[in-house]
């Protein structure tokens, strides 16, 4: 059965766990026959290897099967309602599916740590390992917890514990040793040699296995045999004590019977000490009573006339003795009664004599508690580890307990030794029960039995162990032949191949076999090869003596025949270069490799083998040529695929600064600036994976650590499976590029004067800005200045200063403004600041104008320092807000200038807005400044008290203070 053949998924995952289960409950409840008392542990438990084999075989999850099957093994041997009202009970219930549990988990942990699991099972030292430690290190921790759980619920005593964990370690051992290879050899398909150990190890296993249980069985029914004669002995001996004891109560009621027969009146005194010597003799006599008849009609009335009650013991719990006389039908036999715990006896008193009428004049009634009889009965006899009980064998139903030993509760019969006999008490009769205790076992069980299972599964295990072993050699000889076996039939594959890669080598190169007379140096012989490579037929070459020196090149000739002379004199093997002409008259290089076979010092054949090179010289021709061009004037770097470099050329280090020596076998991250972010080199990375290839600019890092920018192509070199091999990266410094076109950018936005963006730039920024602003539903401004008397400045003082002052003008708006403002100049002395929009009203976006410009105004009315000469400098400022009627920034930048022009011609060095509702705002703002800045000067404050009058008109000390700003007309006025 191979479970790893299933298609359906459910089905394969769950049938692990109901095949481990079922073979485990099936293996267990089996194996529960050949338990030994007293603690029911066996010498082989075959679940213990079913668990092991299954979890190393099919994984964790068949640990639920295994707890279910244990749990289902021992549900039999426990009472459920006991369990569920004891917590202790109900712990044990599950300590053993938790021990084999943990057994199977440690033993596969430990395998798979320390002995290399998975593995066949091959090699002695792994065998043994794999076995002690799933063996005795796996199972000792459970079989210490199983065996204490016995302790605790009382299955065994303390004095069978280390008899019990010997018992219960060994099964788990040899469990395990004995079935982990047959389950594996059954289901257990990932080597071949578990397949072969079907008859060489498996079946010597069964067999073995079986013999052992069959002769323990065997074993086991002799001993039970023994053990019950033993309780059958102890069974007469006890009814033969207790029948003896009855038969000393009849005798002294005997005695009794003969003192009433007597010529001689019993008096009640002769009575009790007659019954007094009875107590002392029988102590479990309760009662004696002596009761005479009266007879009416034909009947008889019994009526106590003496009586005697033993003081140390129970009173009898029958009613009165006359009236139970009265109530039975006595003839001249004895007559018995009982109920739980009493028996009474009557002996009838007959009339003798020639003339009696043979009547009962009377009886003597004894009654004996039922306990103490049997007390004093076995207490006679030597009676060790048995529990015994006698009930009334007359009771009709269920039987009902007339006595029982002390030890009841330590009854223990799991080999149902019982033994029960019939004891006569007079009319009445009483069923004997004999059965052993927890410690009969112990005492009288034979442990020739125990060794004989012990010494079988010992055996058996020895068997597997050894058979493992055995068949682990022959498996690793048979793969040791296999493997040199393989070894051989790949030596000869490659020595095969290498014959055919020869070949084709020589095919591919165009090989020339010869060989030649060392005396003339003419040809014996030539492969076929030599007409396709050179034209000339083979005869040719044979038949011309001279054919060989006559087709070289004039330019090689003299140096070929000479070198090949000079070493075949000084006898050495050689190989050397030449050119030939082709019968087409074609000239091609030959490599010639000459073989001498020396004899006695002289030359007595000489071959060899001639390749065609041709091609070889063209490559070489070429790589020189490649190595020009590698050499050129844009940096390259040739690197491996895991970007190791491997080349760079010249150009490289003139651009990185780094040598061929310093960069070789390094990773071109050297060159790395940290400029770029990761958005960067994702992309960078997506290009050269996805199409192959990488173009772009890149900032990268000189060895002297300056920043330069370059432009650099990388190409992926990719093998015929289509992966790249190499990475090929051409890169050029454009660094004076790059500055050209900041040159050319700078000169196009910005003005070359103050470096302030132009009126291109600034329009570009304003369309953006307006469009963003209109987007967002924001404000912002434009503050257009013009300096004044700039042109007689110019005039006075010359362009130099002129210009000196427009670029500390640019210098001063640049340090009053935020980054995200843009100040620009337009032309001459006129400058606008383009206020970012970020105000949610035109109110808020006012105010905040208005400070910006006077900050300016405030900033340009400081002195210049103009060459030695201080200029005190004013400016007209014109605002507008926007964005406002869909204008253009072009005609924003109008309003701006025209609110400029409102200031100049409101007296220069002010600033308005376009807008008349907020110039008329502003204008109220000046006014109330320029009030304040004036008031102290001018004495327009003035400082009024008022007191405070209650309501019945007193004067209390406080007053209202309140400061007023007079106008002219009210401080001529005062």
């Amino acid at each position: 059965m191979h479970l790893k053949t299933l298609q359906n998924p459910i089905i394969k995952s769950w049938l692990p766990v109901f095949v481990t289960a079922v073979l485990f409950y099936i293996a267990g409840k089996l194996t529960l026959s050949l338990s030994l008392p007293p603690s029911y542990a066996t010498a082989i438990w075959p679940p213990a290897g079913i668990g092991l084999a299954a979890l190393l075989l099919w994984g964790y999850r068949v640990l639920p099967g295994i707890f279910l099957a244990e749990l289902l093994i021992h549900y039999e041997l426990y009472n459920l309602p006991t369990l569920l009202e004891s917590p202790l009970e109900l712990l044990i219930f599950f300590l053993n599916p938790i021990n084999s549990v943990i057994r199977a988990w440690l033993g596969c942990i430990l395998v798979k740590k320390y002995a290399e699991y998975p593995n066949a099972l091959i090699s002695t030292r792994l065998i043994i390992l794999f076995f002690l430690l799933a063996g005795p290190v796996a199972t000792f921790l459970p079989a210490i917890l199983s065996v204490y759980g016995l302790i605790l619920t009382g299955n065994i005593i303390k004095q069978d514990a280390a008899s019990s964990f010997l018992t219960w370690w060994m099964g788990d051992c040899t469990g395990i040793v004995v079935f982990t290879p047959l389950f594996l050899i059954i289901f257990d398909r990932s080597h071949r040699i578990w397949r072969q150990r079907l008859l060489s190890l498996g079946l010597p296993l069964c067999v073995m296995f079986v013999i052992t249980v069959i002769s323990y069985v065997l074993a086991q029914q002799y001993e039970v045999d023994r053990l019950r004669k033993i309780l059958s002995k102890q069974t007469h001996i006890i009814t033969h004590s207790l029948q003896d004891r009855f038969q000393q109560h009849l005798t002294t009621l005997s005695l009794y019977k003969g003192l009433a027969d007597s010529d001689k009146p019993i008096s009640e005194a002769d009575f009790r000490l007659f019954s007094l010597l009875a107590f002392n003799h029988h102590s479990d006599i309760s009662h004696i009573a002596w009761l005479y008849a009266l007879k009416n009609n034909k009947e008889h009335r019994y009526i106590s006339q003496y009586s005697a009650t033993n003081e140390g013991n129970n009173p009898a719990d029958f009613n009165s003795i006359a009236d139970m006389a009265n109530k039975l039908d006595f003839d001249p036999a004895l007559v018995t009664a009982m109920n739980k715990n009493h028996f009474l006896i009557f002996m009838p008193l007959v009339e003798t004599g020639e003339n009696s009428c043979q009547c009962v004049k009377g009886l003597v009634a004894e009654v004996f508690n039922i306990k103490k009889y049997a007390e004093a009965a076995l207490d006679k006899e030597n009676i060790e580890h048995l529990v015994i009980k006698i009930f009334d064998a007359k009771s009709e139903g269920r039987r009902q307990s007339i006595f029982q030993s002390n030890n009841i509760h330590e009854l223990s019969d799991p080999l149902a030794l019982a033994s029960h006999n019939t004891i006569n008490m007079g009319e009445q009769k009483w069923l004997l029960e004999i059965a052993p205790d927890k410690k009969f076992l112990s005492e009288y069980y034979s442990w020739s039995v125990w060794e004989l299972l012990a010494g079988g599964m010992f055996l058996t295990s020895f068997m597997s162990i050894g058979l493992l072993v055995l068949t682990g050699e022959n498996e690793s000889v048979r793969s040791e032949v296999d493997k040199r076996t393989d070894e051989l039939k790949e030596s000869n594959s490659k020595l095969i191949a290498s014959e055919q890669q020869f070949r084709k080598l020589v095919q591919t190169q165009s090989a020339i076999v010869w060989r030649a007379d060392p005396v003339t140096c003419r040809f014996l012989f030539v492969s076929d090869e030599a007409e396709s490579i050179l034209g000339y037929p083979v005869e040719q070459w044979i038949n011309e003596a001279d054919f060989w020196p006559q087709h070289i090149h004039e330019d090689d000739r003299a140096t070929a025949v000479a070198f090949c002379a000079e070493e075949t004199r000084n006898l050495r093997n050689h190989d050397f270069e030449y050119r030939m002409i082709t019968a087409d008259n074609r000239c091609i290089w030959l490599r010639d490799y000459v073989h001498l076979t020396v004899d006695n010092g002289e030359v007595t054949e000489m071959s060899g083998f001639i390749i065609d090179i041709t091609k070889q010289k063209q490559a070489e021709e070429q790589l020189r040529l490649a190595a020009t061009t590698f050499e050129s004037q844009q940096g390259i770097m040739i690197t491996d695929k895991n970007f190791k470099i491997l080349q760079v050329n010249k150009a490289f280090t003139e651009i990185t600064g780094y040598s061929q020596e310093e960069v070789l076998g390094k990773n071109p991250r050297i060159l790395n600036s940290g400029l770029h972010d990761k958005v960067y080199f994702q992309d960078f990375w997506k290009q050269l994976t996805t199409n192959g290839r990488f173009e772009g600019e890149v900032l990268n890092r000189r060895k002297n650590g300056e920043i330069y920018p370059e432009w650099q192509t990388i190409t992926a070199v990719k093998n015929d499976t289509g992966e790249a091999s190499h990475y090929v990266s051409v890169f050029t410094d454009i660094t004076e590029k790059k500055d050209a076109e900041g040159k050319i950018h700078a000169m196009a936005f910005y003005d070359p004067l103050t470096k302030l963006p132009n009126r291109r730039l600034l329009l570009d920024r304003f369309d953006q800005e307006l469009s963003t602003a209109k987007r967002h539903k924001q404000y912002g401004a434009v503050i257009f200045l013009d300096l004044d008397h700039f042109k007689l400045l110019n005039d006075s003082q010359g362009h130099l200063v002129g210009d000196e002052l427009l670029i500390q003008v640019a210098n001063r708006l640049v340090s009053v403004l935020r980054e995200e403002d843009t100040p620009a100049r337009l032309g001459g002395d006129e400058f606008v600041v383009l206020l970012h929009a970020n105000s949610e009203s035109l109110s808020t976006v006012a105010d905040q104008a208005w400070v910006v410009a006077d900050k300016i105004k405030v900033k340009l009315n400081e002195p210049f320092m103009l060459n030695q000469y201080q200029h005190q400098l004013s400016t007209s400022i014109g605002i507008t807000l926007f964005p406002d009627n869909h204008k253009s920034p072009a005609m924003i930048l109008q309003q701006a200038d025209t609110a400029m022009y409102r200031s100049k011609a409101s007296g220069r060095n002010a600033i308005s807005f376009f807008h008349p509702s907020m110039q008329e705002a502003a204008d109220l703002r000046l006014n109330l400044e320029q009030d304040l800045r004036n008031a102290i000067d001018n004495g327009r404050f003035m400082l009024c008290y008022q007191p405070q009058v209650d309501a019945s008109g007193n004067t209390r000390l406080k007053a209202l203070c309140s400061l007023w700003i007079l106008s002219p007309l009210q401080r001529k006025a005062i």
